[in-house]
C-alpha cells in the first residue's frame, strides 16, 4: 500500500474541491513547492498532483511546476487536462514520473490502445466514478460507460494499475467507497487499484489495504489536520 499525498492546483494555489464542484473550492496557500517539500520531509516518496485549472480548460496549466517538484526527490503523478497525446508527452518531459489520464482513454478503444503503445506504464488511467457512471471532462459530465466496462476494456489493452476516484465522496471525509472497490476487484481481480475520494483517517487507509488496493490518495484530510502523514508512513511503512 502506498499513500499518495495530494496537491490540487488552481491559479498556482493549493486548493481542494468538494465532490468535484468548482464552486466549492477551498484554498490552502500559494506555495505548492513548500507544501510538496513538507510531504517529502514527512517521508513520502510519491506526490499526487491534479491540475484542476487544466481539467477545467481542457489543457494542462501548471506544467512549469513539475521540474521543481521532481527536484525534491519525489516521484510525481500528474493529471488534469491531459486530453491529447502531446499533453501526455509534455507532462512526462517536464518531470512527471507518470501521467494520469481519464477522458482521453474513455474516448474510444483505439485511442486507448495507441496511448498504451506509446507511453506504457508511464500512463496511469483514471476511472472517475460519479453515481454509477464514469465522469469525464474534469468531472463536469458523465459518460455512457460504467466503471466496470471501462476497467475491463483497459485491462484487455494491457493497462495494469488504475486510479479510481469516488467523485461523490471527494473532499467530504465520508470514507472511501469500499463497495465500489470490492465490486471492481471481484470482477477484475488482476487489476491494481489506487483509491481516491473521502479518505480521512489511517483507519480508512487500513480498510483499503485489507480490501486489496495498492494505494490511497489523501488530500483534504492532510490540510485539515485530520491525517498525520509522517505518523502513518512510519507506522505502516506505506510509502
Amino acid at each position: 500500500m502506498i499513500v499518495y499525498p495530494a496537491i490540487d492546483l488552481y491559479g498556482h494555489k493549493v486548493v481542494r474541491l468538494t465532490k468535484g464542484d468548482f464552486s466549492r473550492r477551498s484554498e490552502y496557500g500559494d506555495d505548492p513547492l513548500g507544501t510538496a517539500a513538507s510531504f517529502a520531509e514527512a517521508g513520502a516518496t510519491w506526490l499526487h498532483v491534479v491540475d484542476l485549472e487544466g481539467a477545467r480548460r481542457g489543457a494542462p496549466v501548471h506544467l512549469d511546476l513539475l521540474p521543481d517538484l521532481a527536484a525534491l526527490g519525489l516521484s510525481v503523478q500528474y493529471g488534469g487536462g491531459l486530453r491529447r497525446p502531446e499533453d501526455i508527452a509534455a507532462t512526462l518531459d517536464a518531470g512527471a514520473s507518470r501521467a494520469m489520464v481519464g477522458s482521453l482513454l474513455a474516448k474510444d478503444e483505439e485511442t486507448a490502445r495507441r496511448c498504451r503503445e506509446e507511453f506504457g506504464n508511464r500512463l496511469l488511467p483514471t476511472v472517475d466514478v460519479k453515481g454509477e457512471w464514469v465522469a469525464v471532462s474534469g468531472w463536469t459530465r458523465t459518460s455512457t460507460l460504467t466503471p466496470e466496462v471501462l476497467l475491463r476494456r483497459l485491462l484487455d489493452l494491457g493497462y495494469e494499475e488504475f486510479l479510481v476516484t469516488a467523485v461523490d465522496r471527494d473532499g467530504t471525509g465520508e470514507g472511501p467507497d469500499l463497495p465500489l472497490y470490492q465490486r471492481l476487484l471481484r470482477l477484475c481481480p488482476e487489476a491494481r487499484l489506487i483509491a481516491a475520494g473521502g479518505i480521512w483517517s489511517e483507519r480508512h487507509v487500513h480498510l483499503l489495504d485489507e480490501a486489496g488496493l495498492t494505494g490511497a490518495v489523501v488530500g483534504k484530510a492532510l490540510y485539515e489536520g485530520e491525517f498525520d502523514l509522517a505518523t502513518a508512513l512510519q507506522r505502516w511503512r506505506l510509502c
